[in-house]
């Protein structure tokens, strides 16, 4: 799913696709790095195209932090996840 309104746009979900979130929220990539060394690879390099929710199954990385990582890094309040 690619984001195409600017509703879409606001919120970053588990549903998200990476490149999605790096594209429209640049600060996102320094919370995504931080995870590169706690799932072993670049994430940006081999998950681009998977989303938020696969991402943090595939690696084994806590799901909820990583979300309110990335919402924190841009402003949004962590409202579910």
């Amino acid at each position: 799913m690619s984001i195409n309104s600017e509703e879409e746009k606001k919120a970053i979900s588990a549903e998200t696709i990476l490149l999605d979130v790096v594209a429209n929220w640049p600060a996102t990539q320094k919370v995504i790095k931080k995870y590169d060394e706690k799932a072993g690879v670049c994430l940006c390099c081999s998950c681009l195209f998977d989303t938020v929710g696969d991402i943090t199954a595939r690696f084994c990385l806590d799901r909820d932090a990583f979300l309110s990582d990335l919402q924190k890094s841009i402003g949004q309040k962590n409202e579910s996840c």
